[in-house]
């Protein structure tokens, strides 16, 4: 099997010393639980998926959280149309934020490291005081932004496959 293969010769390299960690992207369960039973050295360090209110992957983080892998969110501003919904509007609107650094809290408040993407440097500066503004959601505010679940993939879908 391809994943016995690439697993074993991952771990080799961190037997080694020369890996840190094994990280793994766009992994379900079925996914996790199957390199889990080809490694010798547990779970991944890392996975990084897709994560946003609409596609909050409650399954997969549990997973992670049970096995000690950092969960790592991409595309955290849901291809910009999240910045449109009334919902994360009018808790930017509480707050005094954009709705970028909203839903950069979010995921950060849900326990994910995030990876905002803007090619705009007054965006990366926005995107980065979401981390430094000392400003934390209530949690009715991220109950709010947990009802857009949707599990909706901007990108792809690894159930699919």
């Amino acid at each position: 099997a391809v994943v016995s293969t690439q697993s074993t010769g991952l771990e080799e390299l961190m037997e080694s010393g020369q890996l840190r960690g094994i990280g793994v992207s766009n992994y379900t369960v079925a996914h996790l639980e199957e390199l889990m039973e080809y490694t010798t050295s547990g779970p991944p360090s890392v996975l990084q998926s897709e994560f946003h209110p609409r596609c909050q992957q409650a399954e997969v983080r549990g997973f992670c959280d049970k096995h000690n892998v950092q969960f790592m969110g991409y595309t955290p501003l849901g291809r910009q149309d999240l910045f449109n919904k009334p919902v994360v509007r009018e808790v930017g609107d509480k707050y005094g934020i954009t709705p970028s650094q909203i839903l950069l809290k979010w995921g950060l408040q849900k326990g994910a490291v995030t990876i905002p993407r803007s090619s705009r440097p007054d965006r990366n500066v926005e995107n980065a005081t979401s981390w430094t503004d000392g400003v934390s959601l209530k949690q009715e505010d991220m109950d709010l932004l947990d009802q857009l679940n949707d599990d909706h993939h901007y990108c792809w879908n690894p159930d699919l496959l």
